[in-house]
């Protein structure tokens, strides 16, 4: 195959050795004899080359040489030689972005953005001219001095000038895995710039991250701003970084292209914002920012002469400390400036009826549903078995059984009221199958342990008129208050769950009123 390259570009090109082979195409280092310079040449595949036939690419290259952008790698040449179909852009030797992330892993937030703004920029003047790359990954970044050049116009040109059957048939792929946006995978032809806003969120993600997100974001967690998904090292990094930055990745990656940006441009503009604010603080200084951005605020009073909590959230902000985490300290200043323990009100003793143990809580301020989750994992710590959740509205529903002859049926509900969240545990006391038979047996069995001890100690007959009755009501009053003595059992520990879920709570509530300013 080389050498049948070297011969047919002989004229014009010296090949010199391979640089590097995809599912599309073969690129080759040569020097431009007429012009004396190192060039790559990229030679597509002969099935590729088949399907789509010289004047075709002709054709379509000449719209991708229009393509007139500092961070896009210009087309230099391009033809038919001995039946092969090529074009020819100059040879970069800053290395790829694939190469760099070999060798740092992730990089930084201000360099990450950098690169994105550049390719962005790159993408934005493609589309305008109606050319979709479709194929975004780091080793279509190369990188001359210092700055991102995106290659790889002219296959994009040509793919979509070919029909999916068609590549199909010949087994060319329609997009890199890990980078392939969902319509690419779907096969869908209908694919336009927010195709390419998918692929450089992967490409962005990796840069932040270290590897591809791995998954497409559901409709919830577009919703949420969160990677719901994320495996637990994916997660610590992104809760390193800025607040909104994890919000603009997880909408430029939706699963659906309505949901991303509409542009690459606007998707490197948002992901710029979100960054400004820097780096997160730990916990000390999220409290020590908080504390004096309170501080300043209270120097400014509203009208009513009340502290704007919206002030403090706009001060915090600018250190990249997130909304809920400045309520979360507020409230813990107010409650200890006031000398308030951190206790929800409600019931103050569990209450048994009916079998059932229910204890409750009422905390001032309205839970956020983005905190359900640490709620599901109290509960099933403290309890040790795993429940099923469900949401209605805004509440929260947990139910968990543990099996056994005693058995544990576990309800959690966490209710947002309009100014308040409700708390409520519930414990169905249960001895299993057995439990309805509980009474009479233990009767049956008081009654015989009677007589045996009347025929031991030789009392009269006549006793047992007295005597029975009298174990049956014994027994079974015995026998019914099993479920009683294990409500008395599991009460401090449900106490304690409600307290703590209270506690969790409060710490993260959103005060009622700044929550229906948001509705």
């Amino acid at each position: 195959m080389v050498d049948a390259v070297t011969t047919a570009l002989a004229d014009r090109y010296a090949v010199e050795r391979v640089l590097g082979s995809g599912g599309m195409a073969t690129v080759y280092l040569a020097r431009d004899r007429k012009h004396d310079r190192q060039v790559a040449v990229k030679v597509l595949k002969s099935d590729l080359a088949a399907a789509v036939g010289p004047e075709r690419f002709l054709r379509e290259i000449r719209i991708t040489a229009r393509l007139n952008h500092p961070h896009i790698l210009p087309l230099l040449d391009s033809g038919d030689a001995g039946g092969f179909l090529y074009y020819v852009m100059p040879h970069v030797s800053g290395g790829s972005l694939r190469q760099r992330l070999r060798g740092d892993a992730t990089l930084s937030i201000q360099d990450a953005v950098r690169i994105t703004e550049q390719v962005a920029s790159a993408l934005d003047h493609a589309h305008r001219l109606g050319v979709v790359h479709r194929d975004m990954k780091p080793e279509n970044i190369l990188f001359s001095e210092g700055h991102a050049i995106v290659a790889d116009f002219g296959i994009a040109k040509v793919v979509s000038a070919v029909s999916r059957d068609q590549l199909t048939r010949s087994g060319f792929p329609l997009g890199t895995p890990g980078y392939m946006s969902p319509e690419q995978a779907a096969g869908s032809t209908a694919q336009d710039p927010r195709t390419d806003v998918f692929g450089l969120a992967c490409v962005t993600y990796e840069m932040l991250v270290g590897e591809t997100p791995g998954m497409w974001p559901s409709d919830e967690a577009v919703r949420m701003g969160r990677f719901l998904d994320a495996s637990s090292d994916h997660r610590e990094r992104l809760d390193r970084l800025p607040g909104h930055l994890e919000q603009t990745l997880v909408k430029a990656l939706a699963m659906r292209p309505a949901g991303r940006y509409a542009s690459p441009g606007d998707f490197a503009s948002a992901l710029a914002g979100s960054a400004e604010h820097g780096a997160k603080l730990g916990d000390a200084a999220v409290r020590d920012v908080v504390e004096r951005a309170a501080a300043l605020d209270a120097e400014h009073f509203d009208e009513d002469g009340a502290l704007s909590v919206g002030g403090v959230e706009q001060v915090a902000a600018e250190a990249g400390i997130p909304p809920a985490r400045v309520r979360e300290a507020i409230g813990e200043l107010e409650r200890a400036r006031a000398g308030v323990p951190a206790v929800a009100s409600g019931s103050a003793k569990p209450a048994f009826r009916k079998g059932r143990l229910s204890i409750d809580r009422t905390v001032p301020g309205r839970m956020d549903e983005a905190d359900y989750e640490i709620l599901v994992d109290e509960i099933q710590r403290a309890l040790g078995f795993v429940g099923s959740v469900s949401r209605v509205g805004g509440t929260l529903n947990w139910n968990g059984t543990k099996p056994g002859f005693v058995g544990r049926d576990v309800r959690v509900t966490i209710t947002r009221g309009r100014d308040d969240t409700r708390v409520h545990v519930e414990e169905h006391i249960d001895l299993r199958g057995f439990s309805m038979f509980a009474p009479a047996w233990g009767a049956a069995g008081g009654a015989l342990a009677t007589l045996g001890l009347m025929l031991y100690l030789g009392l009269p007959g006549e006793a047992s008129v007295i005597a029975l009755p009298m174990a049956f009501v014994g027994a079974a009053l015995v026998a019914t208050g099993i479920p009683r003595g294990l409500a008395r059992k599991y009460a401090p520990e449900l106490e304690s769950l409600a307290d703590r879920l209270a506690a969790h709570v409060e710490r993260r509530a959103l005060p009622g009123a700044a929550n229906h300013r948001d509705e």
